[in-house]
C-alpha cells in the first residue's frame, strides 16, 4: 500500500483523501486507489459522499 501512496503523491503531488470508508476492505482500497492512477484523478474518498453525508461526517456524526 505505500508503494501506491506514494505513487499517488508523486503523480497529483498530494495524499489520496482516505476517511475510512474501505478500512474493513483493504483490497478494495488498493484497487480503487489505483484505479484512480490510472484514471489521471486523484482518490478522494470525501467526494464519494452525498452532501448529506459530509455533513454528517463534518459533524463527526458519521464513522467508519
Amino acid at each position: 500500500m505505500q508503494n501506491l501512496i506514494k505513487r499517488h503523491n508523486n503523480k497529483f503531488k498530494k495524499r489520496p483523501v482516505i476517511i475510512g470508508i474501505f478500512f474493513d476492505d483493504i483490497e478494495k482500497l488498493y484497487n480503487n486507489i489505483l484505479k484512480a492512477i490510472e484514471d489521471n484523478t486523484p482518490y478522494n474518498e470525501y467526494n464519494m459522499l452525498s452532501d448529506k453525508e459530509k455533513k454528517l461526517f463534518n459533524d463527526g456524526k458519521l464513522l467508519f
